[in-house]
């Protein structure tokens, strides 16, 4: 049986990937900082080996690393949220990058043979005039706050690794991925929760930001699987972009979250959730990754609006 190490194991995608690699007969490990919740894989907890560990602390990221000797490892902790990223830009680089690089060197100093996931973000390449998109991965790189020079850095931190210390490291920079758990900072969970919390409450508004930008959206079910593929299929020392490479309006996204709704919502537009800096359109072209790897996404955008809606309307029961 193949060993897993997956940091950030009980984030959204973390909670995710778990669930996929023991469906897949992985044994799975994980780190988690300690002073977070671990609720996400409360229903599987019996059947993974949980880890308090802080990346930033390298001596016991070094030692659990040597004890677990992972023939995978997902490298999935980071600050995520780049609105965030403007209050807290220190706080996100030291994390993101420091973090990552404790790990990385901790797989050096135990000469690790694993397979490594590093995982960058579409927010690397910022804002894309429209005449450039799809958005391939020789597109430059024009990281628009703190959290996407964080990926930018784990990216490259990731590809210096492999070329100067042999490490068996895959880059990917997914788009944005979605579904059950994620956390309500991001714009399909915000709608979701908010629209969760108004049935119970008979209707009433939805407060919401910009509606004018353009995304694309792969169900996290969907790229957790991708996740896997990668380190089993993709050439190590690459980059690939991975996501549906379908772009959706954020207005069309909210329409489609109400058209579930039990109750009669008002939509507000608010300006204070506006981010700093926006991304107006942004999709890629996958083509590298399918054509290596043979993925395709399988789960449709109501499936995974409906999905993230009844998780929240879980949530308040």
């Amino acid at each position: 049986m193949k060993k897993a190490l997956i940091t950030g194991i009980a984030g959204f995608a973390g909670s995710h990937l778990s669930e996929f690699l023991l469906s897949q007969n992985i044994a799975v490990s994980g780190f988690y900082l300690p002073s977070h919740s671990v609720e996400n894989v409360d229903h599987i907890k019996d059947k993974i080996n949980l880890i308090a560990c802080d990346l930033l602390n390298n001596k016991d990221v070094e030692d659990e690393v040597f004890r677990i000797k992972p023939d995978y490892v997902f490298h999935l902790a980071a600050f995520a949220s780049p609105a965030q990223s403007f209050i807290n830009p220190r706080q996100t680089l030291e994390n993101n990058i420091v973090g990552q690089l404790n790990l990385l060197e901790s797989l050096v100093k135990t000469k690790s043979h694993a397979k490594i996931l590093v995982v960058g973000s579409a927010d690397e390449y910022g804002n894309v005039d429209p005449e450039d998109l799809p958005i391939t991965e020789d597109t430059p790189l024009a990281p628009p706050s703190p959290y996407a020079v964080s990926k930018v850095a784990q990216d490259l931190l990731g590809l210096q690794f492999f070329l100067h210390h042999n490490l068996n490291i895959v880059r990917v920079r997914p788009f944005n991925h979605i579904g059950p758990r994620q956390s309500p900072h991001f714009v399909v969970s915000a709608f979701a929760s908010q629209i969760a919390d108004l049935e119970t409450k008979g209707g009433g508004t939805i407060r919401v930001g910009n509606l004018e930008t353009w995304r694309e959206f792969t169900d996290v079910r969907d790229m957790v699987r991708a996740y896997l593929l990668t380190l089993e299929k993709a050439k190590v020392g690459s980059v690939y972009n991975i996501g549906t490479g379908k772009p959706i309006k954020i207005a069309q996204i909210l329409k489609i979250s109400l058209s579930f709704s039990k109750v009669k919502i008002k939509v507000v537009i608010d300006k204070k959730l506006y981010r700093p800096v926006d991304i107006v359109k942004i999709y890629c072209d996958s083509s590298k990754f399918r054509k290596e790897t043979g993925w395709m996404p399988k789960i449709n955008i109501e499936k995974t609006l409906s999905d993230t809606i009844d998780y929240e309307r879980n949530t308040l029961r």
